[in-house]
């Protein structure tokens, strides 16, 4: 692992320093997982943020909704229309074969 030096104010040196040694982990490793907190909490919220706008927009939200409950019902919801997969006949012979494997 490469390192690099970072400058920071003397008050939060000394903070990183109190939770190296508490934690005992090195000040690099305390700062990379802050890194990535500051990271996850940035995304959401930039995604509530993004939500609260969506919301404004009565028409918007109601085709987001619609669209959620569609991939909530899976594929067959999307599908219902569709013709049938198998035939007639491969399904019958599906059905026994899956009788035949777990005795049903």
């Amino acid at each position: 692992m490469s390192s690099s030096s970072i400058r920071v104010e003397e008050e939060t040196l000394a903070k990183l320093r109190v939770l190296s040694k508490d934690e005992k982990r090195p000040i690099g490793q305390i700062v990379t997982d802050l890194v990535k907190k500051y990271e996850r909490d940035k995304f959401f919220k930039q995604m509530h943020e993004d939500f609260t706008r969506l919301r404004a927009d009565p028409v918007a939200w109601k085709e987001y909704q619609d669209e959620a409950l569609l991939w909530q019902g899976g594929a067959a919801v999307a599908l219902r229309d569709e013709d049938p997969y198998y035939t007639p006949e491969e399904e019958e012979e599906i059905n026994a074969e899956y009788a035949r494997t777990y005795g049903r």
